[in-house]
Parts: C-alpha cells; structure tokens; sequence
C-alpha cells in the first residue's frame, strides 16, 4: 500500500518537474525557499505546463507574465516574485490531481463555472496568491463534502 501511495505521490510530483528534480513534494519547505531565491528556470515552468497539460499561455496567466517571456531564453531563471508562484502552482496542481484523481478532470474542474467564484471558473483566479487559496479552499470543501459547488 505504501508503494501505490509513494508511485501515485511521485507520478505527480509538479514540484520536482517545476524545479527540474531539485525538490520534491516530500522536500522540506527551507529548500523551497532557498530554491526560489536561486530561481526557476523558464524550461522548467515550461514543463510544468506540459505536466498540467496546459499551454504556455495559461502557464503565463497564471504567472502573471507573457508567454513570450516563458519562451526567450529557456534557460534563465525567473525572479523570485515568478518563481515562487511557479512553486505555488506546482503544489495547488498536486493537490487537485490527488483529489480530482487525474490531470483531466482537474483541468476540466478549473474551467467549469463555478458560483463559490461567481459563477467564473476557478482558472480565472489562479493568478493571484488569495485566488489559489480560494481554490485550495474550494477542492477542500468537495474533499469534506462541506458544500455542493
């Protein structure tokens, strides 16, 4: 039981694919900062989008930033304001996936029109640090069943 949970665990592990294998979801939240000070690459951003099943555009969206700028000089590293909010996209894609059990039906999830976000989809909010929360909070809700959304 303990393999499934750690491969299922692994299977999504956005933070590592966001970091490019220097984190994981199991690493200890010093590291992340640490890590964000170094910065995130665009290339791995740019997986995490691939990962997520989302394309450089929303990824972007979600940074607050231009997908042009996603895509110039793949190697550089994104400051520490972008880079932490990659991380926190990361961390919110593996929460939904562990709930919603796939990529799909998260995706499908955000874009749903929703009345907890007046009636936008949650995809819309992801760009702000309160907006994730309010999605973090809303999966909770389903996950305990405390509201019908």
């Amino acid at each position: 039981m303990a393999e499934l949970l750690a491969s299922n665990t692994s299977k999504y592990d956005f933070l590592s694919v966001v970091s490019q294998g220097e984190l994981t979801a199991f690493s200890n939240p010093l590291a992340e900062i640490d890590f964000t000070n170094t910065g995130v690459t665009k290339d791995g951003v740019c997986s995490l989008a691939d990962s997520l099943n989302w394309s450089v555009e929303v990824i972007a969206q979600s940074l607050n930033t231009t997908s042009s700028m996603l895509i110039r000089h793949r190697s550089k590293r994104l400051n520490r304001q972008l880079s932490d909010k990659a991380l926190d996209i990361a961390k919110l894609g593996q929460f939904g996936v562990k709930y919603f059990g796939n990529i799909e039906n998260f995706n499908c999830w955000l874009d749903t029109p929703i009345l907890l976000f007046n009636g936008e989809p949650p995809r819309r909010y992801m760009n702000s640090i309160r907006g994730r929360e309010l999605i973090k909070q809303a999966v909770n809700k389903l996950k305990y069943s405390y509201i019908a959304l």
